[in-house]
């Protein structure tokens, strides 16, 4: 919002490019809409409303919005002074570790110290305490190193005592300045922790900085450290600078939202879209020459443009990409208001295999700066890092965030249509194989990554719904739905438009669900009942395939179902880890012939047969004793051990006595097998003798049901029959603001 001194009762201003609106509001752009400003002096008053209005592209008269602002004049307050100081750097004696020094003066007798549980943007308990060391009170007759704060340190005694898991009391006098110190373990190189050595200091202050509960909203300041004979010079940080290596934040929250990244081999790449301004910083490898960097750069400023001219404006004038590319296999972002880390890697496949992960991931990444930085569910409006913060509108947040990510790359010609449908097939892919679709909602999926994460690895197969990948496609059948009802004049995008225009009127008053569903029904009342809509898309497991179908059809393309290729998850309904050894199952599908069977997840086979279905219609062997002890031996290769010769003999000596003289014909498989080679057909049958990790051993028979594959797969494509009214649809969606 615009903030105008002085005595003038009345500005107004018509046409200008941009017009600043704090960080809040961001800047307006008259290539979007033409912008009124009038600002009214109120004493005591200061508001901002903002007219509704239709950003439907196509529409024959321009939109008009009328901004009120309401300021008090002379009575300006005086900027408040720090209250916090941080200073953060390589920690001497401890490698991989961070020196962490937290400074302020106190008030009262005692004060609470908390340590962040939780990193917003990842939705699960993060631990962090188990990486703090050494938490100690500072001598009484040190000085504050940076001399932010000007005093010495009390030399009152004082008493630190831990009361939670991330928690601690410090005892001391009213009105002490008080320093503590302590080591954090700083040795997890990915988009959202903490890594140092002597080439790189990378931070996430949200995870090493301890804060004082009900002053998060104090300003603060940091130092950065950089050390005694460590490499680390130039500093990527989104956050102003007030002298050498040191930065302001207005609040905790800004200073645990501005991570950075401190080394001598930093790249630094600049370029504006819109009147934005936006940072590029490369950490692991070259930005490309010549022709490659040009259109690197141009693809970046390409998709930037795109989503501020659909948003219609910014949130911040200043937009950082921080980029971390590491020698080893890796895929992560970070969102944040201000900036945004990327990890990927092996770093020389950065421009090249990775350069699509790369767009897509930045695109999503930038996409947050409105969507969960700034647009936010009530119940997070205010981020608390102790305890749990649980949504369950994470579809919206992360679901319609990875759908625009992708999109917006297509809008703007980054990725052709074909290579859009890639994108999208892909998350399609993960819809399929994924069977929690039955189980879970998106709204007890988004409230359960605090449940099990963001891995399923510990948690029951197949047990929920990924709120990216399935809130992606639910996005996309919104959008498609909001366009086909609204003969292509209303979209998902006028529905994140209104979500932020909400947010620039009441940044502090977060979104409901009954707040989106309001909105489809006042702007398309007849179209159907939105309340069932969202109950049964969002509320209640769903499989999406069939009304998703109906949908991509009406921007002329067809949903055609492929079978699975590996024919032992096709018929058997088993995914199986082949390099692990010993053929290991990973999961299988319930009510499948593998999970009747009594395969389950980490059950490592030991020998198998496929065996038509005619010579065996079942095998039930009891429970079979084995000498178990070769199997875990590390020093006995698992293609050679004895106990596999011992399985192999014991399976042949089964089916021989099932099948008789028959079974002489069939050939035999060894128990490792090459997954290239491993193939059932529907009318065959596989026996497998397995063990799960007590030691238990039994035969496992499986043959196909007659009528049923599993992990099938659907893939969207265009449709070369086609009607005009729908590639007219398909143009309208894939519509860029720029070109």
């Amino acid at each position: 919002m615009a903030t105008f001194a002085g005595n003038r009762k009345l500005l107004a201003a018509f046409g200008s490019p941009t017009v600043q609106n704090g960080p809040s509001i961001g800047r307006f752009h008259t290539r979007t809409e033409p912008v009124l400003v009038a600002a009214l002096a109120v004493g005591g008053l200061e508001r901002a409303f903002h007219g509704d209005v239709r950003f439907a592209k196509g529409c024959k008269d321009k939109p008009f919005r009328l901004i009120f602002a309401f300021a008090t004049f002379g009575h300006t307050k005086p900027p408040t002074m720090p209250t916090i100081h941080y200073s953060i750097g390589p920690d001497p004696i401890r490698p991989r570790h961070l020196k962490v020094r937290m400074e302020w003066t106190a008030s009262g007798g005692q004060t609470t110290l908390r340590l962040p549980q939780w990193r917003p943007g990842r939705y699960e308990q993060g631990n962090f305490t188990r990486n703090l060391v050494d938490l100690q009170v500072k001598s009484p007759s040190e000085v504050s190193p940076s001399g932010a704060m000007g005093n010495t340190v009390s030399n009152a005694p004082q008493r630190l005592t831990k009361t939670t898991a991330s928690e601690w009391v410090l005892q001391h006098e009213p009105a002490a300045h008080l320093a503590i110190e302590y080591s954090y373990f700083a040795n997890q190189p990915d988009a959202g922790a903490c890594w140092v050595d002597r080439e790189l200091l990378y931070v996430n202050p949200v995870h090493c900085c301890l804060y004082i509960p009900g002053q998060e909203h104090e300003p603060c300041t940091l130092q950065v450290d950089a050390g005694a004979g460590a490499d680390l010079r130039q500093v990527a940080i989104a956050l102003p600078s007030k002298g050498e290596q040191c930065y302001a934040a207005s609040s905790f929250h800004e200073l645990v939202d501005s991570p950075f990244l401190v080394s001598s081999r930093l790249h630094e790449i600049r370029w504006s879209a819109e009147g934005i301004n936006f940072v590029l910083w490369i950490y692991g490898a070259q930005f490309p020459e010549g022709d490659e960097g040009g259109r690197i750069l141009q693809n970046f400023r390409a998709f930037c443009c795109e989503q501020i001219l659909t948003m219609g404006s910014f949130p911040v004038d200043t937009f950082h990409f921080m980029l971390l590319a590491l020698p080893f296999s890796f895929y992560h972002g970070v969102e944040h208001l201000r900036s945004t880390v990327l990890a990927l890697g092996p770093q020389q496949h950065l421009w090249t295999s990775l350069y699509k992960e790369l767009m897509g991931v930045a695109s999503h990444e930038l996409f947050h700066a409105w969507n969960i930085k700034s647009i936010r569910p009530a119940v997070l409006q205010t981020y608390r890092y102790e305890g749990l913060m649980f949504s369950e509108l994470g579809y919206v947040y992360e679901g319609f965030t990875t759908y625009y990510g992708d999109l917006f790359l297509a809008r703007c010609g980054v990725l052709n249509f074909e290579e859009y449908l890639d994108e999208v097939n892909a998350y399609l892919l993960r819809h399929t194989v994924n069977y929690g679709r039955y189980n879970h909602g998106l709204h007890e999926s988004s409230v359960d990554t605090w449940v099990d994460g963001y891995s399923s690895l510990h948690s029951a197969p197949h047990r929920r719904v990924s709120i990216y990948a399935e809130g992606m496609l639910q996005a996309l059948h919104l959008d498609l739905t909001l366009r086909h009802y609204s003969g292509n004049t209303l979209s998902l995008d006028d529905l994140m438009r209104f979500l932020w225009q909400e947010h620039c009127r009441n940044p502090k008053q977060g979104y409901r669900e009954a707040d989106l569903i309001a909105w489809c029904g006042r702007h398309l009342p007849g179209a159907c009942d939105w309340t069932s809509y969202f109950q049964e898309h969002y509320a209640q497991a769903m499989s999406l395939e069939n009304r998703l179908a109906a949908m991509v059809r009406t921007v002329g393309c067809e949903m055609i179902l492929g079978p699975c290729e590996d024919s032992i998850k096709r018929y058997l309904g088993v995914q199986m880890l082949w390099n692990k050894g010993l053929p290991t199952v990973e999961h299988a599908v319930p009510g499948s012939p593998a999970a009747m069977a009594g395969l389950g997840p980490g059950d490592r086979w030991l020998a198998w047969q496929i065996v038509d279905h005619e010579l065996v219609t079942s095998i039930d062997s009891g429970p079979i004793m084995l000498d178990m002890d070769t199997i875990t031996d590390p020093g006995v290769p698992s293609d050679s051990s004895d106990i596999q010769a011992k399985a192999r003999k014991i399976l042949q000596e089964i089916l021989h006595g099932a099948v008789g003289e028959l079974y002489t014909t069939v050939e035999w498989h060894d128990a490792n097998p090459d997954p290239s080679s491993l193939s059932v057909e529907a009318n065959q049958a596989l026996a497998v003798l397995h063990t799960n990790i007590l030691g238990h051993c039994s035969i496992a028979w499986m043959k196909g049901v007659g009528g049923m594959d599993f992990y099938n797969h659907y893939k969207i494509t265009p449709d070369q029959q086609a009607t005009a009214e729908q590639l007219a649809t398909r143009a309208a969606w894939m519509a860029s603001m720029t070109r």
